[in-house]
């Protein structure tokens, strides 16, 4: 059987620029990610291009922002003094305004719209905008948690006007209440977010209860888990949910958020998975993808440089049915100190803890299978 054809799409402008010097979220983590999978050969592959992405259209961003605050994003992007900022949740820690916001931000919506249409048009069978899915929580009318224009939303709300359905995973550590939010009301889109649960992290959402609504009810699935929830953990509530709700669902497309601030490293968030443990999630997403045909990826998350680098190196390379080494190439000098691309195993939860994290997701698993399941005749 031929392996996936493979669509890469990055421009290096994409991570060269400052959210702010405090900022936890580091725009030049794209470019260690760059350096790493050209160190191992990525791009050399006969089935991985690379084409350009474009830059998406203020006709585009209306389908999921207000025209009000696209239009005011742009003049303080342009160096404008906007007294009303704060309406929109501009000029925050979260949100800082700084020049060339509407730019960068449209090229990164550009860069997922490329992917979609790649997979869309049938150029590609899988598509990775890596730069893509940090937006997941920008909501129509303000920014919020480091997000500004919803690629993600964008993207699907495109999809849909083709007459496709989609099914949206997000593995972030975080909810992506922005992508629910944009198609609460929809039963074209299944959105599925796995995440830390609310009740300890941004955003405050994501709670199973949150169903959907009107013709979308049933048609937003969260799965909260246990803050210091491990590898193994995860898969288990991955694998007691997500595939069966897909397969029931039967989509014309897969759309992934791959945020790696899951991490065990990770400094702003309390998941405790490794990279194998993502690069489990990914060949199980990758499954799924071969399943139904069209799968396109997007980034998210991620604030431990080292994490982000090697995951989604990792990623592409589970994309491309490219098996990696073991060790990260000698030459690669983008970031110091990496080795392996796997992480050595962190510590295992003490018994009670660990009893209390599975009593917390059995907890989520039963509401589940109360209020989700039997919509799906599961």
């Amino acid at each position: 059987m031929d392996k996936p054809r493979v669509a890469y799409v990055y421009d290096e402008a994409l991570s060269q620029y400052e959210m702010s010097p405090t900022h936890p979220l580091k725009p030049i983590r794209l470019q260690h990610m760059n350096d790493l999978m050209d160190s191992v050969g990525l791009f050399d592959l006969q089935n991985v291009a690379s084409p350009q992405p474009r830059i998406a259209t203020k006709t585009e961003v209306e389908t999921a922002h207000a025209s009000d605050y696209i239009e005011i994003v742009e003049a303080i992007s342009n160096g404008a003094i906007a007294p009303g900022m704060g309406e929109y949740e501009l000029g925050t820690p979260d949100n800082p305004v700084r020049h060339g916001m509407y730019d960068t931000t449209m090229l990164c919506v550009g860069a997922t719209l490329t992917a979609s249409e790649l997979v869309m048009s049938e150029q590609a069978d899988v598509a990775f905008a890596p730069a893509g899915g940090v937006h997941h929580h920008a909501m129509r009318r303000r920014a919020w948690g480091f997000g500004v224009f919803n690629d993600a939303v964008i993207a699907m709300n495109k999809m849909v006007d083709a007459g496709l359905r989609v099914a949206y995973i997000d593995i972030d550590c975080h909810h992506g209440d922005g992508v629910q939010a944009g198609h609460y009301e929809s039963d074209q889109v299944l959105t599925i977010s796995i995440h830390e649960s609310g009740q300890w992290l941004f955003s405050g959402t994501g709670y199973v209860p949150e169903i959907g609504q009107g013709a979308g009810t049933g048609y937003s699935v969260n799965i909260p888990l246990a803050p210091y929830t491990q590898d193994d953990e995860w898969h288990r509530m991955y694998d007691a949910v997500i595939p069966n709700l897909v397969r029931s669902f039967k989509p014309d497309v897969l759309f992934t958020q791959l945020g790696i601030d899951t991490h065990y490293l990770d400094p702003i968030t309390h998941l405790s998975l490794t990279t194998q443990g993502f690069e489990r999630a990914v060949q199980k997403l990758a499954r799924l993808g071969a399943d139904v045909g069209k799968w396109v990826a997007v980034g998210g998350g991620g604030y431990y440089l080292s994490g982000v680098a090697r995951a989604w190196t990792m990623a592409l390379a589970e994309m491309a049915q490219h098996q990696l080494p073991e060790n990260v190439p000698a030459n690669y000098s983008s970031l110091q100190g990496l080795t392996t691309f796997a992480d050595p195993l962190p510590a295992p939860s003490e018994p009670q803890h660990f009893d209390e994290i599975t009593k917390f997701n059995d907890g989520t698993l039963e509401e589940l299978q109360s209020l989700v399941f039997p919509r799906f005749s599961l």
